[in-house]
């Protein structure tokens, strides 16, 4: 049975009221979705035992170089806003700290919940060694860097 213009054309306004209700009745006023605030991080300070950089989002760039033993050692990273005051919103039950070499694998990271990690350097590092490196605060649940990636060199002790 083949349907005329005007029933085709009234099928097809019938379809597009019913679309434009159904995207009406999907946007209620009364539940407004609010976007997770984001972090507002302005430094990122790496410490390992005694020895501790800064990296400032403006510059980019660290307060020196972070010194290391060779072997395995404990890193943790502390996170302010512009004023000075500690970041709260970030928290090691979303965020990683991740760390990498630039280039090779003279060490392996392994990020903890506590907004650091391990860091285990390879057989072959030795004393006095300096490795450039890679580090950011890696928001999981969104899949992205919320701070860097921003280059820092290690020195091997």
């Amino acid at each position: 049975m083949l349907l005329s213009p005007f029933r085709v054309r009234r099928i097809v306004h019938l379809t597009i009221v019913a679309s434009a209700l159904s995207a009406l009745a999907a946007c209620n006023d009364d539940d407004p979705v609010e976007p997770e605030p984001e972090p507002e991080v302005q430094t990122m300070t790496l410490t390992a035992g005694t020895s501790s950089i800064t990296i400032d989002k403006t510059t980019g760039a660290p307060s020196g170089q972070l010194t290391v033993p060779a072997g395995t050692t404990t890193i943790t990273a502390t996170f302010k806003k512009a004023d000075g005051t500690t970041e709260t919103l970030v928290t090691g039950a979303e965020f990683d700290v991740r760390i990498s070499p630039a280039t090779g694998t003279p060490f392996a990271w392994t990020p903890n919940t506590s907004l650091g990690g391990t860091l285990v350097t390879s057989s072959g590092v030795t004393s006095g060694q300096t490795i450039p490196s890679t580090v950011d605060l890696y928001h999981r649940t969104e899949q992205h860097a919320d701070f860097g990636p921003y280059n820092f060199t290690i020195r091997i002790q």
